[in-house]
This record gives C-alpha cells, structure tokens and sequence, in this order.
C-alpha cells in the first residue's frame, strides 16, 4: 500500500501529513513511481524533523509486513546515511539502520516490520498514537553545511490474508506435483 508518493505535498494515506521544518522541494530526480518524489534539505548531522505522527498510522503498521522507500543522493554525496524509527503507545524510541545510499543512485530501503516486531507492538498498543521518523546524515563534496537526500514512495507492505496465503500454498504444491510428473 502506497503510504506517500510525494506528488507534491506531504499527504498519506494514513490520514496525517508528513511534518518538517526543513526545507524541502519536488523533483523528477528519484521519482520511481508518479512524477515528483521528495527532495529534503538538511544539515550534515543528525537530521530527524520528518515525522509521521497520529493514532492512524498504528493500525497500518499492525496490518503490515514490511515499510520501504525509495532513496537518492545526489552525485556530489560522499557519504549518505538513513535511520528508521517506530515509536507508538508500548513502544520507545526503536531505531533501525543506519541504511548506507551510495552516491547518485536511487536505493530502495526495507525495513522488516514482522521479524523486528514492529507490527505486532502496533497491534498490541492502544493504537492512540504512533511514529515513524526518518533520520539522515552525510556529507557532500566540497563539505557544504546544507545537502540533500531525496525521498519517494513510501509503503507499507500487508500482512497476507489467509485465504490469499493459502491459494499461494496450493499453487507452488500443484507446480511441484506437476514438474515431479513431468520428471518421472
């Protein structure tokens, strides 16, 4: 489920909006998908003013395997790093990371929602509020004090339905049947 695509505001389809105080621009540059992706620019440090925050966005976590983006750094990154955190009722501050972005390429980031436990702390909180933070550092050629990282397509991958996990079941047993008759 497409989270946040970017084209041209900071609108999810959680229901809140991305909040920052930095500033930030649309562009093609790392659009994978639509138009637009995200463009944020930063200081060098420890950046951690993009934030999604409300009581929507527990449930979607809960019913969620998996939360990916897409990343791109500019030709002129040195270095590039991005950190996720998941924080919500019963959940601290969780960070994850960091994600290394090489220079000038788009890099798809994955964070494993079920095996860190993510989903399942949402599921088990009172769902009254939830965070997802992105945090980025660098650096850029010629030490400039602002650069940038660009962010697209932000998703949260669903939880299979059960019927759905079933009938993927059924058909790899029906595949492997078939290939065995094939063989003998």
């Amino acid at each position: 489920m497409l989270l946040s695509g970017f084209e041209g505001d900071l609108t999810s389809s959680a229901g809140p909006a991305w909040a920052t105080n930095l500033t930030r621009s649309y562009t093609a540059v790392g659009a994978t998908q639509g138009a637009t992706a995200l463009q944020l620019t930063h200081g060098t440090g420890w950046t951690q003013d993009f934030i999604l925050d409300g009581g929507a966005v527990a449930p979607l976590v809960a019913a969620s395997t998996k939360f990916t983006l897409d990343a791109t750094t500019p030709a002129t990154s040195e270095w590039r790093q991005l950190f996720i955190v998941m924080q919500g009722a019963g959940l601290g501050w969780s960070q994850r990371g960091p994600w290394e972005l090489p220079a000038g390429v788009t890099t798809p980031v994955t964070l494993d929602l079920q095996a860190e436990g993510f989903n399942t702390a949402a599921a088990a909180g009172d769902k009254s509020w939830w965070q997802i933070v992105l945090i980025v550092q660098g650096g850029d050629t010629g030490a400039p004090s602002q650069i940038t990282t660009t962010i697209d397509n932000i998703r949260l991958n669903p939880v299979p339905e059960p019927a759905t996990v079933g009938l993927a079941l059924g058909g790899m047993i029906g595949m492997a049947l078939v290939r065995r008759r094939r063989a003998a």
